[in-house]
């Protein structure tokens, strides 16, 4: 994968946004007695599980609460987790959708705070268990701290770019201390009263007097500083450099830097214990290490092998049915018969940006992201990227034509757009008047050449004519169908989201036949992204056997027809 400028890049990419381990699901169940009766290719499935799950989507914020738990922030699974320091296991603290944090900590009482990146809004959980809204309406609400003497900070990156103060009981309203610092992300406080923080845009550490406003460097040569905290003496701090994976110690007052532990990139956040143990949190591998920075060594607290898996795509005429997998912080390979994970493109260290869906052309892969908002073009060859398109209608399915033209369903607007193979990108809107248009599958090879489009909102699988966007409804009465997949003989395969089941459907005469029921799949959809949210993916291998992608579980199954 080619290298990019980083600081750039995520400037483009933040700015561009405009909006113990799980049980397996449960076996699934017979087709309904109403179902016409069985084709072979309706037969009965064996559920497998290809990838097992893990507690996180993601994880990001921390903090140690001195009680032998680590509170742990998850920004897409919308929930704030407590972490067992000793056994590893992860409990549920606030769920889906209140939860959607992206970054947590504890008030001088012992309340829970934390960010809705999305939502915009503050939040605190008190230690009665009631949850309030302290503020709203701070699109990309990021990071927090509190000040030795209890007043309270919080920031905004990349939906804005500000450092505010904020009344902890949520009496008062918010007071804007800083505008445009160039993206502070995770910061603390210092003995002095002076805001430690990293500076995104700019590969510093700074020090911040949050009454006048002066901004000093504390050190700088970073590649992204990401998050920043005081060792247990306050004498020392710890950055984490997402882009070179590193945890660096900065001794003040001098700025000298030291890296204490070579960790994979994509790291998020930190967290230091009382006994100077830094937990590091890291959103491609959706894990949790923890290092010791007397010797550098690093161990796993809570492990993953997936992040955020929707996407979903296979080559037709791929026999070993290797998947592509649009796990959100990272693009991967991943073994349909055995599970094996080949290959992963991490976001931050190249110029992937959070893939939502993915499809295959005979040249290249075609990714969308609704959480960026924004299609990337990558050589299916090389897996470099070469054209990365901006949308921020909430982009979800995007595919590519016979002909090198894209066609990518805007959730938002309700359109079916046409982006032609040239710089800059034209767009033409083919249909509209979609009603959440999620899924994309083509239907090039018919003598009317169309494509069958997944409306969330409206309950209807639609097909539009190519040639004139003329559409015609294939199915309907469904409940929230997100992945579109074609069987080798010709039937549709649906992720019906709001029944928590997969289907087969008959292009010919829209008639549903269940595969599977009781999925554990559809994250309630979060404010701030489009209709659909995290897609449910679907994907269907020569052999018959049928893929998908559980954002509930963060695994990844299939289901293999009975011969």
């Amino acid at each position: 994968m080619v290298r990019f400028p980083y600081k750039s890049l995520l400037a483009a990419m933040l700015l561009g946004c405009s909006q113990p381990p799980a049980a397996p699901p449960e076996a699934p169940s017979q087709p309904p007695s109403q179902a016409p009766p069985e084709t072979p290719s309706q037969a009965a499935y064996r559920q497998e599980v290809v990838v097992p799950g893990s507690p996180f989507q993601g994880v990001h914020g921390m903090v140690v609460d001195g009680k032998g738990h680590l509170l742990a922030s998850n920004l897409l699974g919308q929930t704030v987790h407590s972490v067992d320091l000793r056994s590893g296991a992860v409990s549920t603290v606030v769920g889906p959708p209140l939860g959607g944090a992206d970054d947590v900590t504890l008030g001088p009482d012992g309340s829970i705070y934390w960010t809705g990146y999305f939502s915009g809004q503050l939040m605190r959980r008190t230690p009665d268990g009631k949850t309030h809204v302290l503020a709203k309406d701070l699109p990309g609400l990021n990071s927090l701290a509190f000040r030795g003497d209890g007043r309270f900070y919080v920031t905004q990156l990349g939906r804005a770019d500000a450092l505010w103060e904020v009344d902890p009981e949520g009496k008062k309203p918010p007071r804007k201390v800083l505008d445009k610092p160039g993206f502070l992300n995770g910061f603390e406080f210092g003995k002095d009263d002076r805001l430690y923080g990293p500076l995104l845009l700019k590969g510093q550490v700074i020090r911040l007097n949050v009454d006048t406003g002066k901004m000093e460097v504390v050190a700088d040569g970073f590649a992204m500083p990401i998050a920043v905290n005081f060792d247990a003496r306050h004498e020392h701090l710890y950055v984490l450099d997402s882009v070179r994976g590193e945890l660096v110690r900065v001794r003040l007052p001098k700025g000298t830097k030291e890296v204490v532990a070579k960790l994979p990139t994509g790291l998020d956040n930190l967290a230091v214990g009382p006994d100077d143990r830094v937990y590091v949190s890291n959103m491609p591998d959706n894990d949790i290490r923890v290092v010791n920075p007397a010797d550098g060594s690093v161990r796993p607290v809570v492990e993953a092998r997936l992040s955020v898996p929707s996407g979903l795509a296979v080559a037709p005429e791929d026999p070993d049915e290797r998947l592509y997998l649009a796990d959100v912080y990272a693009l991967r390979r991943v073994g349909g018969r055995d599970g094996k994970i080949s290959e992963t493109t991490r976001i931050l260290s190249t110029r992937l940006t959070f893939p939502m869906h993915v499809s295959l052309s005979e040249k290249h892969v075609v990714l969308s992201s609704g959480y960026i908002g924004n299609v990337q073009v990558l050589d299916r060859a090389s897996g470099e990227i070469l054209r990365t398109i901006p949308n921020t209608n909430g982009v979800q399915g995007a595919l590519e034509l016979p002909d090198g033209t894209l066609l990518v369903a805007e959730a938002t607007t309700g359109k079916l757009v046409r982006v032609e193979n040239g710089e800059p990108a034209k767009t033409t809107v083919l249909a509209e008047g979609l009603e959440g248009p999620v899924g994309l599958v083509g239907d090039t090879e018919a003598k009317e050449p169309g494509v069958y489009v997944t409306e969330v909102r409206s309950g209807r699988v639609t097909r539009v004519r190519l040639s004139d966007g003329s559409k015609s409804t294939v199915a309907k009465d469904l409940q929230g169908p997100e992945g579109i997949a074609r069987h080798p003989d010709g039937g549709l395969i649906v992720a019906e989201v709001g029944r928590k089941r997969l289907v087969r459907i008959d292009p010919a005469t829209g008639s549903a036949t269940e595969i599977a029921s009781g999925l554990k799949i559809g994250l309630p959809e979060s404010e701030g992204l489009p209709p659909g949210y995290i897609p449910t993916g679907v994907a269907v291998g020569r052999s018959g056997t049928i893929y998908v992608s559980s954002d509930v579980e963060s695994a990844l199954y299939r289901f293999v027809p009975a011969r």
